[in-house]
C-alpha cells in the first residue's frame, strides 16, 4: 500500500512556485561563482602565458646577440 495524502491544489501550486523560485535563485547563484572562478582562472593563465612569452623574447633576443655577425666580404 502506497500512503498517499491530501493537498489543496493552490497551496500546492503555491508550494511548487516557492520552490521554483528557490531553484532559479540557487541557479543563479552558481552561474555567478562559476563565472567569477572562471574569471580568476582565466586571469592566471593569461599572467603565465605572458611570462612564458616574456622569457622566450628574452631567450631569443639573448642568443641573437650572442651570435656573432657574419661577414660576406
Amino acid at each position: 500500500m502506497i500512503p498517499a495524502t491530501a493537498v489543496d491544489p493552490a497551496e500546492f501550486q503555491a508550494v511548487s512556485k516557492k520552490l521554483d523560485d528557490i531553484e532559479n535563485k540557487v541557479e543563479f547563484t552558481n552561474a555567478e561563482i562559476q563565472q567569477s572562478a572562471g574569471r580568476q582562472l582565466g586571469r592566471e593563465v593569461g599572467i603565465l602565458y605572458g611570462f612564458l612569452f616574456g622569457v622566450l623574447i628574452y631567450l631569443a633576443y639573448s642568443i641573437l646577440l650572442t651570435i656573432p655577425q657574419i661577414r660576406l666580404i
